[in-house]
C-alpha cells in the first residue's frame, strides 16, 4: 500500500509577506515607521499607474494525462541501466580476488615446467656432447 503524499505546509503568497511588518516576518526587534511617515513621503511614480489588461497571465492548463506505460519503460530502462553497472562492478570486485590467485597459480606452473624443460634439455645436451666426446 502507498503512502499518501502530504501536502506542503502553507507558503504565504506575495500580499501576505508584504502586510507582515518586519518583526512579525523576521521574528526579531524592528524599528517601525509610522503610517504618517509613509503619507508624508512623496508617492511614487508607480502609484498613478492603473492595472494594464491582458497582462495578467491565465492560470496554467491542466497538466496532460501521464502515460504510464511509456513512463514505466522510461523507469525500466534507466533500472536496467543502473543494475548492469552495479552488476558489472561487484563482478569484478568478486572476480578480482580469484583472478589473481589464478595468475600466482599459472606462473609458479609455468616456471616449474619451464624449469623441467631447461634441465631436460640441458641433461640432453650433456648427454649428447658425452657421447660425442666417447667415440671420438
Amino acid at each position: 500500500m502507498k503512502p499518501t503524499p502530504q501536502s506542503p505546509p502553507h507558503l504565504p503568497v506575495l500580499t501576505e509577506v508584504v502586510l507582515l511588518s518586519q518583526s512579525e516576518a523576521v521574528g526579531t526587534k524592528a524599528t517601525h515607521v509610522s503610517d504618517t511617515a509613509f503619507a508624508a513621503a512623496e508617492p511614487s511614480p508607480l502609484s498613478d499607474w492603473a492595472p494594464v489588461e491582458g497582462l495578467v497571465s491565465e492560470p496554467p492548463a491542466a497538466t496532460p494525462a501521464i502515460d504510464e506505460v511509456a513512463l514505466t519503460q522510461r523507469m525500466l530502462s534507466d533500472l536496467d541501466r543502473q543494475v548492469d553497472l552495479m552488476f558489472e562492478q561487484r563482478l569484478r570486485e568478486a572476480m578480482s580476488p580469484v583472478i589473481t590467485r589464478l595468475t600466482d597459480t599459472m606462473v609458479r606452473e609455468l616456471r616449474q615446467q619451464l624449469a623441467r624443460t631447461l634441465r631436460e634439455m640441458v641433461a640432453r645436451a650433456v648427454t649428447q656432447e658425452l657421447d660425442r666426446v666417447r667415440r671420438n
